[in-house]
């Protein structure tokens, strides 16, 4: 089987607009691709070894706890680990879920260090911006676009563009960074429901998760219109930072400045099975151009 339709110049190639309007659109009825993707996203194909990326990491994980928090989350380590745990696992399913390309575990393990570096930024910014001028809901628009920089780096980096293709890519990189940066938030919010005698450890467990599976959501939505734009055009952007981050950042502010009935109620269910059938239309578009012939195994 070969790809169908692989185009060396792209025809019609979205604008911002045009993306934004997409990025909106595919909140509740995504679409596969009309039009056949760039051969820029099948070019050079080579595998490149990315295993050294696993050092930088476990270095930014490492910098993002340790600068938050200093010895505490090792002091208070069960509540690191279940800060973790349910970032961990839906990335986890996130991953698996492409099934003709999976990534590089390296550079996934790269963007889930990174969304937990930019805690640390995004901490920074929150007190110096969100809070004296844009009030907690806010934070969305510092918090998402900061999560999305790691992914943008990997798209655009020389070396390791050639690994980022398509909007599925996207995805898997963006819930990386989205999981990277919950866990991280997560122990501070558990420590402190917990240490002040506001909820039980399991209950505050429980509602932290919640809020960590958005962050994957939001992340992965953002990062897919980066990985849209590379199919669709065969190269990214600045520009094409903006679509899905301004989605997931009001998104975001919704999940903030709502009731927890309506965030709870609506939002989160509304929210998860966006991503979900984000991922299902990403799986038919590489289906329909041959990936399951084509698509190298990166996984190095």
């Amino acid at each position: 089987m070969q790809l169908k339709g692989i185009i060396e110049t792209p025809l019609n190639q979205p604008t911002t607009i045009d993306l934004i309007e997409e990025a909106i659109t595919a909140l509740y009825r995504p679409r596969p691709l009309e039009n056949p993707p760039s051969s820029n996203v099948f070019l050079n194909r080579t595998q490149k070894n990315t295993t050294g990326y696993l050092l930088s990491a476990i270095t930014l994980l490492l910098t993002g706890l340790i600068m938050s928090y200093g010895g505490e989350w090792l002091t208070y380590i069960g509540f690191t680990i279940a800060g973790y745990a349910v970032p961990v696992i839906l990335l986890i399913y996130i991953v698996r879920s492409d099934r003709y390309e999976q990534e590089p575990l390296a550079l996934v393990a790269y963007c889930f260090g990174w969304g937990a570096f930019s805690g640390i930024i995004a901490g920074i910014l929150n007190a110096l911006i969100t809070v004296p001028y844009l009030g907690a809901g806010g934070a969305g628009f510092i918090e998402e676009p900061i999560k999305i920089i790691g992914v943008y780096w990997i798209a655009r980096n020389t070396r390791l563009k050639n690994e980022f293709n398509n909007h599925l890519d996207g995805m898997v990189y963006g819930a990386a960074a989205g999981a990277g940066f919950a866990g991280l938030e997560n122990f501070w919010y558990i420590t402190q429901m917990v240490t002040t005698g506001a909820y039980p450890p399991l209950l505050a467990i429980f509602i932290r998760s919640l809020t960590g599976v958005m962050h994957i959501a939001w992340s992965s939505m953002a990062a897919r219109s980066l990985g849209l734009a590379k199919a669709t055009k065969g190269s990214i952007n600045p520009e094409d930072l903006i679509p899905g981050t301004l989605v997931s950042a009001v998104l975001h502010f919704a999940w903030n400045t709502t009731s927890t009935l309506f965030s709870l109620g609506i939002l989160f269910p509304f929210t998860l099975n966006s991503m979900r059938k984000m991922i299902r239309v990403a799986l038919q578009d590489e289906t329909n151009w041959g990936y399951q012939q084509f698509a190298p195994d990166e996984r190095n």
